[in-house]
This record gives C-alpha cells, structure tokens and sequence, in this order.
C-alpha cells in the first residue's frame, strides 16, 4: 500500500461517517410513524452536504497526481479538512431525532456553528487549493475565487440573519453551484 492509499484509508473512515450521519438522519425522518414537521430549508442543506462530501472524497483522488510526497502536516491538514466536513454533517441532525422537532427551528438554532464552520471550509478549500500548486490554483480560474469568497461571506451573514427567503434562496444556490461545479471539473478522474 502506497502513502496514498495510507492516508485515504483513515480519510475515508471520517467522511464515511459524515455521510453515515447524514443518511442516518433522512433515514429517520422516512421511518418515523408519523410525520415530522418537514421545511425546505433544512433538507436542502442536507443535500447540500451530502453532495458536498461525496464530491469532496471524489476529489481527494486527485491527490495521487497532485501529491507525490506525503508529509505529516500534510497528513493532518487532509484529516482536519475530512473532520471539518464530519463536523459540519453532523450539525444538521441530532443524535436522537423526535419526531416532533421542528428540524427547521434546530437548523435555525444551530446556524452559527453551522455557517461558521461552513466559512472556515471554504478557507480551507482556498489554502488547499494554493497549497497544490500555482499551477494548480491558476487551473480553477478566476470563478473559483470569486464564489470561494462569495459563499464567505454569505456564510457570515447566514450566521446572523433567520430571514427564510435568504436562506432558501443560499442554500438553493449552493446546492446547485455544488454539483453543477463536481459535473463541470471533476466528471472523470485519472
């Protein structure tokens, strides 16, 4: 085994926790003898880190090429940006879910952390980005930089403001500018 397939090992754990957690939790809302109150606003960012994280892990690949020498900070740099997702996923579902929350009144109270920590991973996502390389980070284009620092800063706002419109319409426009970016770039690997 290669330090490749080393690292993605313990990687792969942490974001098939992440996903675990997220599936778990649609799970439960489905079994639930009688239905929970469902909102828009909660579920789309559900999908938004679901699409996230699978999207992340697809990417991680990419690494082999992109890292020839592993080196512990790299290592742990790799493992925080896994645990950032981990810790994200699990924000948007409690440990034990009532059917009679309001999953909406849970996001919306939990909405620092989670857009918070949303702010931070795009950061991240940036100091990886230039960490693989000038070649690589001039690659992504102008477009990455400038919706990097968008979703920044509407996750500051996020964290602020419980107006439903804005987040209906953020998390909507995340969601699609997720998966429309994961078809656009990375649509086949090696």
């Amino acid at each position: 085994m290669g330090m490749f397939e080393y690292v993605m090992v313990m990687v792969s754990i942490i974001i098939g926790l992440a996903l675990t957690h997220l599936l778990q939790g649609v799970v439960e809302i489905a079994q639930r003898p009688r239905p929970m109150r469902l909102r828009s606003i909660h579920l789309v960012w559900v999908a938004y880190m679901l699409v996230t994280t699978a999207f992340w892990w697809w990417w991680q690949f990419k690494l082999q090429q992109l890292t020839p020498v592993w080196t512990f900070q790299a290592y742990m740099f790799v493992l925080f940006f896994a645990a950032l997702l981990y810790f994200l996923s699990t924000l948007l579902f409690p440990k034990v879910l009532d059917p009679d929350l309001d999953l909406d009144a849970f996001f919306y109270d939990r909405r620092g952390w989670f857009f918070g920590a949303s702010a931070l991973y795009f950061m991240v996502d940036l100091v990886d980005s230039r960490m693989k390389g000038a070649e690589h980070f001039a690659s992504l284009g102008l477009e990455y930089l400038i919706v990097t620092v968008a979703q920044v800063a509407l996750c500051l706002v996020a964290m602020k403001t419980r107006n439903a419109v804005f987040h209906w319409i953020f998390g909507l426009a995340a969601l699609i500018s997720q998966f429309e970016w994961a078809i656009r770039h990375y649509g086949v690997m090696g």
